[in-house]
């Protein structure tokens, strides 16, 4: 467990939403008062995290390569591009988890070489069906199919992890990992085996220059499909959800759009003989260029990652990560969902009178309780039951004295006071819970639900 139960905030606007140890389950709660969380980072703070020097030392141990099959005319020796490829694809996946909390995984090891085997039994799908797809459609259809081919070979054996493992498997977190590193191992055993097979000597530097880039949306757009799949199997209970369904049909269709774009205007997909590179200068050229319009794809495929990776963030990272990282509270999978909004006005009534509703300050997911103050409670009258004629007791009657002595008649009983009416419920809302600051209650308008109490790090159930 990396954070226990609870409610957190999660935004700078007072808001809890509710953690179950594992995942967001998508209830939140609006609250009065504010937050204080961490603004943008400052300039070039990325630098000072491992994943750009990654991506930077494997790009060179890519180029290196390529320039020695330039020179020697041996495309051997690109395919010890492999180790800069490993390095690059180590920097992508460390991108999209530097805020989650990977490491503290159980086992992680084990996890990686899990996920290495499933990106390495993805490639092999994936590259023996596009190689019958050649054969029996021809390259062009081949290139819109490469979307369903390559995403589901990738996802194949994590999703039947999923739905077929032990519950370990079922953890969103350890789902995205595991689909993360399945995407970093295709797009390495990919750039490597491209970069290795050009048919021209100076083209090994070329394809070394845009290939790395080029590998990217197999870790964003991957990861994006990954963590709506398994967060929303989480909520629901299920492994086939209509979240899911469509995190991955988005990523096929962005996936074989990227791929057939070019031959919807008849451009050919094999490389023109122009394109090639013959020397090292237009290698340098050509290859500068590619990698850039590559580099821009590739951070649009980031930001599709990203949106739906950052519903993952845990409770104590919300506090510390910048905020296009923290969690919007998606609903992926849930089918009854807690979204309310904070009340004002007269709050439920406990012990002997009503409570006056006062906005609560919602501490952060660490530090003291917040002082929250509790408006006096006010006396007000008991209501006396009103008892129905049928229900009263029967009056005494005594033998009427002699008729002679007859007093006056009795003057008529005074009519019993009709009680006042029920005070109205009070509207919705947190409230303090029998003056004590450190419990709270969520009155929805006609009973309490969602019980919190402070324990000293955050609002727990209960």
């Amino acid at each position: 467990m990396i954070d226990p139960p609870g409610w957190y905030v999660y935004r700078p606007v007072a808001a809890l939403a509710e953690w179950d140890g594992t995942a967001w389950t998508g209830s939140t709660h609006e609250a009065g008062g504010a937050a204080q969380l961490p603004g943008p980072p400052r300039p070039f703070a990325f630098l000072r995290q491992s994943w750009p020097w990654w991506m930077l030392v494997g790009q060179l141990l890519v180029i290196v390569p390529g320039i020695v099959s330039g020179y020697t005319g041996s495309g051997a020796w690109s395919w010890t591009s492999v180790v800069g490829y490993t390095a690059f694809m180590v920097g992508t996946v460390e991108v999209v988890v530097r805020y989650l909390p990977v490491r503290r995984l159980d086992r992680l090891r084990g996890l990686t070489v899990i996920g290495v085997g499933c990106g390495l039994a993805g490639f092999a799908i994936a590259f023996g069906l596009e190689t019958v797809t050649v054969r029996a459609f021809g390259e062009v259809a081949t290139l819109w199919l490469t979307g369903p081919i390559e995403e589901g070979g990738k996802l194949l054996v994590p999703f039947l992890l999923l739905a077929f493992g032990s519950a370990r498997f079922k953890d969103p977190l350890v789902g995205l990992y595991l689909v993360l590193v399945s995407g970093a191992t295709t797009g390495a055993v990919e750039g490597t085996e491209w970069q290795a097979r050009a048919h021209h000597h100076w083209y090994h530097l070329q394809l070394a220059l845009v290939r790395p880039a080029a590998e990217l949306p197999h870790v964003f757009v991957t990861g994006f499909a990954g963590a709506v799949i398994w967060l929303a199997a989480w909520r629901s209970h299920r492994a086939v959800t209509g979240a899911g369904t469509v995190a991955f049909l988005i990523a096929v269709g962005i996936h074989s759009l990227h791929d057939g774009f070019i031959t919807l205007f008849g451009v050919s997909p094999q490389p023109s003989p122009a394109s090639i590179a013959r020397s090292i200068g237009q290698a340098f050229a050509t290859g500068t260029a590619g990698a850039f319009f590559a580099t821009g794809i590739g951070i649009a495929t980031f930001l599709l990652g990203r949106h739906a990776i950052r519903e993952l963030t845990t409770p104590s990272a919300v506090t510390t990560c910048p905020p296009p990282w923290r969690p919007q509270i998606k609903a992926w999978g849930r089918t009854a969902v807690v979204r309310a909004e904070a009340g004002a006005g007269t709050g439920p009534a406990t012990g002997a009178g009503p409570r006056t509703a006062v906005p609560i300050t919602v501490p952060l997911a660490v530090g003291d309780p917040p002082a929250v103050p509790v408006a006096p409670v006010t006396g007000t009258p008991v209501p006396v039951p009103h008892l129905e004629p049928s229900t009263r007791p029967p009056l005494l009657t005594l033998p009427p004295p002699p008729s002679s002595s007859l007093p006056p008649p009795p003057s008529p009983p005074t009519p019993t006071p009709t009680p006042p009416p029920p005070p109205p419920a009070p509207p919705a809302g947190w409230y303090v819970v029998g003056g004590d600051p450190r419990r709270l209650g969520w009155w929805d308008g006609g009973r309490w639900v969602h019980p919190l109490h402070w324990d000293g790090t955050a609002w727990r159930p209960g």
